[in-house]
C-alpha cells in the first residue's frame, strides 16, 4: 500500500508541473465501423481488440477454439486451463460480457463449447485496474453477439475430419425485430469427434520399465439454443438472454500395458467414459441514461449438472461414477458519470454466489461433498484528463471472498489501489503504464478434501487432492508500454515490459503421504515474474501488397521463486522460453477469394527443482490455414486446416526422492483437422 501511495504522489506532482493549459475530457464514440486499431489507440487501458472479421479468419468451430488461438494467451480448448506470460496457474481471467464467474465454477468452460458464430468480439486487457482487478495478469472479455432489429438468416454447415474422426457443425441464426424490439435465435449443433493417441514410458527404481499405449476416440456434442431479446427506447435498453445447453461426451479406448516384470500387470485395459452436461442459464442486462449519467446492471442464474461414468476392464477393473451439480447467481451494477469535463468516474458493485454438490463413487466407495463460494466486490475508478494528451486513471477495488468446501472454510478480503497513465508525447506515439495490487483466492477444488485416486499409485501417477491450508496469492503488478501507430490506421507496433511480484505463490507438488503419493497445491514462497511482450499488426498496401495484413505477438517470460521450504531461489515450474503467434491474411479480388495462414509456437518449457523434480515439455509448433471462396452474394465456401503439421505434445519428467528416481515420457498425439464449411447470409 505504501509503495502504491508513493507512486500516486509521484504521478500527481508530475502532472501539476506539466503546464496550466485547461484540458477538457475528449468524447470517444465507438461505432461498428471503428477499426480495432483505432479503438486500441483511444482506449485508456492497454487493450487489444479482435473483431468479428478476425474471429472468422481463425476458421474454428467453438469459442473455446477461439480462446486457444489468442495472441499471448494459452487456453486449453474445453478444459479452459489458462496461462499467459509463463504463469501456469490460471493467469488469465475470462469474462463473458463483463461477467466474472466464480473461480471454481464451470460456466466459462460451458461458454467455450458454444459455436464461434455466437461471439462478436474479444477484448484482451493487460495491466491492473479497479474495474478488472489484478488477480490475473491478463483479462479476456468475450463479447457475445447482440440482437439487431433487422430480419436476416445466417447458416453455417461444415464437415471435416480430425485425424480419422468425423467433425461436423450446423449453426442456424434467425434475426428479426421491429421498432424498438429486436431478437436473435441462434441454434448451434456441433459434433466434435477426436482420436485418442497417448503413450507413456515409465521407469521406477527397481528398475522396472513399463509402457502404456492408448488408442481410441472421443465423441463430444456441443448443442445449444441461445436466444436474445432486446427492447430499446432512445439510449435505454433491456436484454433478456436465456440459454439451453446439452453436451454429451463418450469415449472408448484400449490401453496396452507391457514391459512389467509382473505378468499380471501386462495386457490390455479397455476404457469407456460416458458423460452428460446439461446447462440452463438466464441473463438479464439493462442500460439507463439519466442526464449525463449512464446506469448499467446485469443479473444471471446458471444451473449446471454433469454426470460421468468411467469403466475400466482388463488388467485392472474399476467402475467410477461422479455427479456434479452447480448453481451460480451473478449480479452487478455500475454508474458512469462525467464530472467537470475532465473526469469520467465509474463506480461498480458485483456479487457472485456459487453452490456445488459433488457425489463420487469409486469401485464401491462413496463420498459426497458440498462447497460454496461467495464473492463481493466494490470498485471506483476515475479517468482524469490532466492534459489533452495525458489521461490519468486511478481507482480502488475492494474484494471479499469466502470459500467453504466440506468443512474447510476460508475468508479473505483486501483493498487494492491501482494507477495508470496514458500519454501521447507526439502524434502516433502512445505511452502507457500501470501499477496495481491483486488478490487470487484458491479455487474450491484446491482446498477440497475430495480425492481423485490414481490407478497404480506412484510419483508419475499420483492421487490428486486439495490443500485446506492453502493461502491466497497477493501480488503487485507493473506494466510499461510503448506503441507506435502507423499512418491511416494501417497498424500498430508495441513493446511491453511487465513485472509481477507475488506473495504466497502457489504451485502443485507431488509428495509421499504415508503409503500414497499425492499431488497437492502448496504455497512455495515469494515469486517474481517479468518479461517483454512485442506485438505488431500492419496492412501491407503501402508496400505494394494490396489487401493483406501481417500480425505477430512474442512473449519472452522469466520467473524466479524464493522457495521457503527448500531455502533456495529457483525457476518457477513449467516456464516456457518464449511464446510466439504470427499470421498473414489477405484478399484476392480477381479470384473472389480471401486466405489466411497462422502459426503458434510455444518454446521449450522447463522445471528444475534439485533433488525433487526435473521436467521438460518440448517446443511445439501449430500451423493453421484457410481459403474462403465467394460463390455468390449470399454464400461462401470455406476450406480450413488446423494443426497442419500434426504436432504432438511431448513431456519428459523425472521424480526423485531419497535416492530413488521415477521417470516418465508422455506423448499426446496431435492430429490435423481438415474442414469444408458452407456459410450463408440473406
Amino acid at each position: 500500500m505504501k509503495r502504491s501511495a508513493v507512486f500516486v504522489a509521484c504521478f500527481l506532482s508530475t502532472c501539476s508541473v506539466l503546464g496550466e493549459e485547461q484540458p477538457s475530457l475528449k468524447e470517444i464514440t465507438v461505432t461498428a465501423t471503428s477499426s480495432d486499431v483505432a479503438e486500441r489507440r483511444e482506449s485508456t487501458s492497454q487493450k487489444v481488440i479482435l473483431d468479428r472479421k478476425e474471429i472468422e479468419k481463425m476458421s474454428v468451430m467453438t469459442i473455446g477454439e477461439v480462446l486457444g488461438k489468442l495472441p499471448g494467451v494459452e487456453i486449453a480448448t474445453g478444459g479452459m486451463g489458462q496461462r499467459a506470460r509463463g504463469m501456469s496457474r490460471d493467469s488469465v481471467q475470462v469474462l463473458v460480457d463483463g461477467e466474472r464467474s466464480a473461480g471454481g465454477g464451470a460456466m466459462v468452460g460451458v461458454i467455450g463449447r458454444l459455436p464461434a458464430g455466437d461471439l462478436e468480439r474479444v477484448e484482451i486487457v493487460r495491466g491492473s485496474s479497479a474495474e478488472f482487478g489484478g488477480a490475473a495478469s491478463v483479462t479476456v472479455n468475450l463479447v457475445m453477439k447482440k440482437a439487431l432489429p433487422k430480419s436476416s438468416t445466417e447458416i453455417r454447415a461444415g464437415v471435416g475430419r480430425r485425424g480419422t474422426e468425423l467433425y461436423k457443425q450446423l449453426a442456424l441464426t434467425q434475426n428479426g425485430g421491429e421498432g424498438g424490439f429486436s431478437w436473435t435465435l441462434p441454434i448451434g449443433l456441433v459434433w466434435s469427434n477426436s482420436p485418442i493417441s497417448r503413450s507413456a514410458e515409465k521407469q521406477d527404481t527397481t528398475p522396472a520399465h513399463t509402457e502404456e499405449s492408448e488408442r481410441g476416440a472421443t465423441r463430444l456434442g456441443h448443442h445449444a439454443i441461445t436466444p436474445r431479446m432486446t427492447w430499446k427506447e432512445g439510449g435505454d435498453s433491456l436484454t433478456v438472454a436465456p440459454m439451453l445447453f446439452f453436451g454429451p461426451q463418450d469415449s472408448s479406448s484400449e490401453t496396452t500395458l507391457s514391459g512389467s516384470a509382473i505378468p499380471a500387470e501386462n495386457g490390455v485395459r479397455v476404457n469407456t467414459v460416458s458423460s452428460l452436461m446439461r446447462v440452463t442459464r438466464v441473463r438479464v442486462e439493462g442500460e439507463k441514461h439519466i442526464d449525463d449519467s449512464k446506469l448499467t446492471g446485469r443479473a444471471s442464474v446458471n444451473r449446471i449438472k454433469n454426470t460421468a461414468d468411467t469403466q475400466r476392464n482388463g488388467v485392472t477393473n474399476s467402475l467410477d461414477h461422479t455427479e456434479n451439480r452447480e448453481t451460480e447467481s451473478n449480479f452487478a451494477f455500475r454508474i458512469d458519470k462525467p464530472l467537470g469535463g475532465e473526469h469520467l468516474v465509474a463506480v461498480g458493485v458485483e456479487h457472485v454466489n456459487l453452490r456445488r454438490t459433488q457425489d463420487q463413487s469409486f469401485s464401491g466407495s462413496f463420498a459426497s461433498y458440498e462447497a460454496q463460494e461467495r464473492q463481493s466486490i466494490a470498485w471506483v475508478q476515475d479517468d482524469w484528463m490532466v492534459l489533452p494528451k495525458t489521461t490519468l486513471t486511478y481507482g480502488l477495488r475492494g474484494e471479499t471472498i469466502s470459500l467453504n468446501s466440506t468443512g474447510v472454510a476460508q475468508q479473505r478480503g483486501q483493498l487494492m489501489p491501482s494507477l495508470a497513465v496514458r500519454w501521447e508525447p507526439q502524434d502516433k506515439w502512445v505511452v502507457r503504464s500501470s501499477l496495481g495490487a491483486g488478490l487470487k483466492m484458491p479455487k474450491l477444488d484446491e482446498i477440497s478434501n475430495a480425492a481423485k485416486p490414481s490407478i497404480v499409485n506412484s510419483p508419475v501417477d499420483a492421487d490428486k487432492r486439495g490443500n485446506p491450508d492453502l493461502l491466497p496469492e497477493r501480488s503487485l503488478n507493473f506494466e510499461a508500454v510503448l506503441e507506435r501507430y502507423l499512418d491511416a490506421e494501417a497498424g500498430v507496433l508495441g513493446a511491453n515490459l511487465y513485472v509481477r511480484s507475488t506473495q504466497d505463490f502457489t504451485e502443485r507438488r507431488v509428495q509421499q503421504e504415508g503409503a500414497r503419493w499425492v499431488d497437492r497445491p502448496y504455497n512455495e514462497g515469494k515469486a517474481l515474474h517479468w518479461g517483454v511482450e512485442l506485438d505488431g499488426k500492419a496492412r501491407t498496401d503501402s508496400l505494394g501488397w494490396n489487401g493483406a495484413t501481417v500480425k505477430s505477438h512474442l512473449t519472452l517470460p522469466h520467473a524466479k521463486v524464493n522457495d521457503e521450504r527448500l531455502g533456495i531461489t529457483r525457476m518457477a515450474r513449467d516456464t516456457p522460453s518464449y511464446v510466439l503467434s504470427a499470421g498473414l491474411d489477405g484478399s484476392l479480388p480477381g479470384l473472389q477469394s480471401s486466405y489466411g495462414i497462422s502459426l503458434q509456437q510455444s518454446g521449450r518449457s522447463v522445471t528444475d527443482i534439485a533433488g525433487e523434480q526435473s521436467a521438460c515439455t518440448k517446443a511445439r509448433t501449430t500451423l493453421d490455414a484457410f481459403w474462403l471462396y465467394k460463390l455468390n452474394a449470399q454464400f461462401k465456401l470455406r476450406f480450413s486446416g488446423q494443426n497442419l503439421l500434426a504436432a504432438d505434445t511431448v513431456r519428459d519428467t523425472i521424480y526423485m526422492s531419497g535416492g530413488s528416481t521415477w521417470q516418465v515420457r508422455t506423448v499426446d498425439g496431435g492430429y490435423r483437422t481438415i474442414m469444408a464449411t458452407l456459410e450463408g447470409r440473406w
